[in-house]
């Protein structure tokens, strides 16, 4: 399967360990989408990233391809939440190269709206940073450190 990883999940040592066998294909937006934080982490004990529709507005992410059991993984989400909190969507993205390909992207069933910490937000940054996603999107997620201007 191949999946739009836009947060957490960007991070090379999360993205090992939640799927191993993971194989890059391309960078990637997805248009009329934002970020929001509509559910609870027990592990960062902050709210956790998910896409909200949003016109005129693009998240920035990473496709890659991966195996039955890799997905199997990625949808346990080290038990961080609970079972069935994010689906999969379908979505249409835009290549760099301005190919339109279509992907599966983790969607959470929102529960409410949480607060971010530094923490979780640096560690975004630190995959949007490897993967050498655009600045727009390293200053998207800057702007959702508490205490960031508006």
């Amino acid at each position: 399967m191949r999946l739009f990883v836009y947060a957490d999940n960007l991070h090379p040592t999360q993205l090992k360990r939640r799927a191993p066998e993971h194989q890059f294909l391309f960078r990637a937006r997805l248009q009329d989408h934002t970020i929001h934080f509509p559910r609870f982490s027990s592990q960062w004990r902050c709210g956790l990233a998910s896409l909200l529709p949003s016109p005129g507005e693009r998240v920035w992410g990473v496709v890659f391809e991966l195996t039955d059991e890799d997905l199997k993984i990625m949808d346990a989400f080290d038990g961080e939440v609970l079972e069935g909190a994010f689906r999969h969507l379908e979505a249409t993205v835009t290549t760099e190269d301005d190919r339109k390909e279509l992907v599966t992207a983790h969607v959470a069933n929102p529960v409410g709206k949480f607060r971010v910490k530094d923490t979780y937000i640096d560690f975004v940054m630190k995959g949007v940073r490897h993967w050498e996603l655009p600045e727009e999107c390293l200053a998207m997620w800057a702007r959702f450190h508490p205490g960031a201007p508006a």
